[in-house]
Formats: C-alpha cells, sequence, structure tokens
C-alpha cells in the first residue's frame, strides 16, 4: 500500500498546484471578508473532487490497466484514494478552522461552528463521484461529474446561508455535528464498499 500512496502523493505534488493555490487564495480572503462564508465553503467542496482527479490522471497515463501486473489488489486501489480522500478532508478541516480562529482573533466575523455543516457537505462530493468512476471509468464518467459540479453549485448557496446563521443558531451546529457529519461519514463509508464491488466487476 505504500507504494501506491507514494504514487498519488506524487501525482498530487505535480498535479495538485492549481487546487492549493485556489485554497491559499481563498481562504486568504475568507480572513479578511465580511462574513462572506463562500470563501471558505467553495475549496472545501472543490477538494472533494480531487481523488476523482487523480482517477483521471491514473487512466490517461495507462496506470489501471498496468496495475494489473503488480501484486495490488483492486479493493487496495480503491482504498488509497478513499485514504486521501479522507486525509485531504482532515486537512481542510484544520485549514477551516485555523482561518476562522484567525479571522475571530483579528476581529473579523470567523465563526468555527458552521465548520462542521462545511465538513459534512466536503465528504459528499467524493462519495457521489467515485463510485460512478470506479464503474463506469473517468471519460465514461464525465457526464455524472458535470452533474455532481451543477449539484454543487445549487448546494453552494444554500450551505452559505446555514453558515452564515450557524453562530446565531446554536441547535444547527448540533445537529451538523450529531447528525450531518456522522450520516455524510456513513454515506462516504457505503460509497467506499460500492466503488470496491464495482472496480472489481469492472473489465480494464
Amino acid at each position: 500500500m505504500k507504494g501506491l500512496l507514494l504514487k498519488d502523493w506524487y501525482m498530487l505534488l505535480k498535479y495538485g498546484k492549481g487546487y492549493l493555490l485556489i485554497c491559499i487564495v481563498f481562504f486568504a480572503v475568507s480572513i479578511f471578508g465580511d462574513g462572506n462564508t463562500f470563501f471558505v465553503t467553495y475549496p472545501m467542496i472543490l477538494s472533494g473532487l480531487i481523488p476523482v482527479t487523480l482517477i483521471a490522471y491514473d487512466e490517461r497515463s495507462g496506470w489501471m490497466s498496468y496495475s494489473g501486473v503488480f501484486p495490488y489488489s483492486r479493493k487496495l486501489i480503491v482504498s488509497v484514494k478513499y485514504v486521501y480522500a479522507l486525509a485531504i478532508w482532515a486537512v481542510m478541516m484544520l485549514l477551516m478552522f485555523t482561518v476562522q480562529v484567525i479571522s475571530r482573533y483579528m476581529g473579523g466575523t470567523g465563526a468555527v461552528s458552521y465548520i462542521w455543516l462545511v465538513g459534512a457537505a466536503g465528504l459528499i462530493p467524493s462519495a457521489i463521484m467515485l463510485p460512478i468512476v470506479f464503474k463506469l471509468g473517468s471519460e465514461k464518467g464525465r457526464i455524472a461529474y458535470m452533474a455532481v459540479i451543477v449539484l454543487i453549485c445549487a448546494m453552494l448557496p444554500i450551505i452559505n446561508i446555514g453558515a452564515e446563521h450557524a453562530a446565531e443558531m446554536p441547535q444547527l451546529t448540533q445537529v451538523s455535528v450529531f447528525v450531518l457529519l456522522p450520516a455524510a461519514l456513513i454515506i462516504f463509508a457505503v460509497s467506499w464498499l460500492l466503488s470496491i464491488r464495482f472496480f472489481e466487476k469492472r473489465e480494464l
């Protein structure tokens, strides 16, 4: 598994610079912004699509077919992408928390309470897209990819509204922590199992 993790890590270093730049710019703006949670929400949601991008590069380079000569099970290949999805999500959660604390310290409107709501939403893109891509491939999954992008764009205003009022509604924070986030994690776990099943049956 270490070899697969290193492979994807090198790919992230090479192809993930654009995502990193977007996150830095948006988080920096959010520190000095006037309570606009979009600049925190968008990078979180966008980061959920990074594992899908890694799969697309794997297929484009022929790695998916070539991987059959290595002693890697398909379950392991799928699991590595989900491990990265969780790792990226955890890093983004930490960055969101840090940014909101800094914003609050500087007299801004940063609210740590809505991080859980945005965090729950951040797990959904990977949970939806990964099973589709592992079943159909990145090329055939383009339509689904675009559909998820449209869905995310439609969700952002709703998430932002809830996030902006999270500090004023303690019950929303409780719902996010004890209902929405666990539900998102369950959906993510089910997605993981589905992806393994789909990929094991797929012809490469």
